[in-house]
C-alpha cells in the first residue's frame, strides 16, 4: 500500500514538473508576442463548435432541475423572488463553471491530446524539431491561448442558458412573475459574481489544455497509448478542476 502510494507521489511530482516546465515554455513564447495565429484561430472555432452544444444541453437540464426541485419549496414559504437570486449565484459562481470545464475536457481536452499524442507515436512532433521548430510554440501555445480566451465565453453563455431555464421553469411550473426574480437579481447580484466565474472559467480552460498537452507529449508506443492518453486527460482534468475550483473558491468568499 505504501508502495503504491510512494509511486503515485512519485508520478505526481514528474507530471508536476512537466507541465511546470510546458507551462513556463508557453508563457515564455506568449509574453514575447510569438503565436501561430492561424492556428489560433482554428483551435478557437474547433473549441466554440465542439463545446458550445453540449455545455447549453447541460445548462438546460440543471436549470430546469434546480427549479423543478426548488420551486416548490421556496414558493410555500412565501420565498419565491429568492430564487432569482439563489439560482443565478448558484449557476455562476459554481455549477456551470464547473460542469462546463467538465465538458469542455472530455470535448476538447481528449482531442489535444489524442492529436499530439498521434503525432508523437508517429514521429511528426520528431520531425517539427528537426526542422527546428518548437513543438511547445506551434502545438501548444495556440491552443493554450484559444483557451484561455474563449472558454470564459463559452461558459458564459452557458450560465445565461442555466438561468434562461430555470425562470422559464419557474413562470411555467410555480406562476411565478419574472419581474420579481429579475428585480431580486438586480438588487443583489453584483459583477464580481461574473468576474468570478470569467476568472474561473479561464484557469480552468488553461488548466485543461496544460494537462492535455504535458500527456500528449509525454506519449510512449503505439497506437494503444493515444486511448491511455485522452482517458488521462479526462480524469486529470476532472481531479484539477474540482481542486482548483476548491482552492479558488475558498479564497474569493
Amino acid at each position: 500500500m505504501l508502495k503504491k502510494a510512494a509511486n503515485f507521489l512519485k508520478l505526481g511530482v514528474i507530471f508536476a514538473g512537466k507541465a511546470g516546465k510546458n507551462l513556463a515554455l508557453m508563457l515564455k513564447y506568449i509574453f514575447s508576442g510569438h503565436c501561430n495565429y492561424q492556428v489560433f484561430l482554428q483551435e478557437s472555432k474547433t473549441l466554440i463548435f465542439n463545446c458550445i452544444s453540449p455545455i447549453f444541453m447541460i445548462a438546460i437540464a440543471l436549470g430546469i432541475v434546480m427549479a423543478v426541485q426548488l420551486g416548490p419549496e421556496f414558493v410555500s414559504r412565501g420565498l419565491a423572488n429568492q430564487l432569482g437570486l439563489l439560482t443565478s449565484i448558484t449557476m455562476t459562481r459554481e455549477l456551470i463553471p464547473v460542469v462546463g470545464a467538465l465538458m469542455i475536457a472530455t470535448q476538447y481536452g481528449t482531442g489535444i491530446a489524442a492529436e499530439i499524442a498521434n503525432m508523437k507515436i508517429t514521429e511528426q512532433v520528431d520531425a517539427l524539431m528537426v526542422l527546428k521548430v518548437d513543438p511547445i510554440y506551434y502545438l501548444a501555445v495556440p491552443r493554450f491561448l484559444a483557451a484561455i480566451c474563449f472558454t470564459p465565453l463559452v461558459i458564459f453563455l452557458g450560465d445565461l442558458v442555466a438561468i434562461l431555464a430555470s425562470f422559464t421553469t419557474l413562470r411555467l411550473r410555480e406562476d411565478i412573475r419574472l419581474t420579481g426574480l429579475l428585480n431580486n437579481i438586480q438588487n443583489y447580484f453584483e459583477m464580481d459574481d461574473i468576474w468570478f466565474c470569467l476568472l474561473k472559467s479561464s484557469i480552468f480552460g488553461a488548466v485543461i489544455v496544460l494537462t492535455a498537452i504535458t500527456i500528449g507529449l509525454d506519449v510512449k508506443g503505439g497506437a494503444k497509448e493515444v486511448g491511455k492518453a485522452t482517458t488521462s486527460t479526462v480524469i486529470l482534468s476532472f481531479i484539477f478542476v474540482v481542486f482548483i475550483d476548491y482552492i479558488i473558491t475558498s479564497i474569493y468568499l
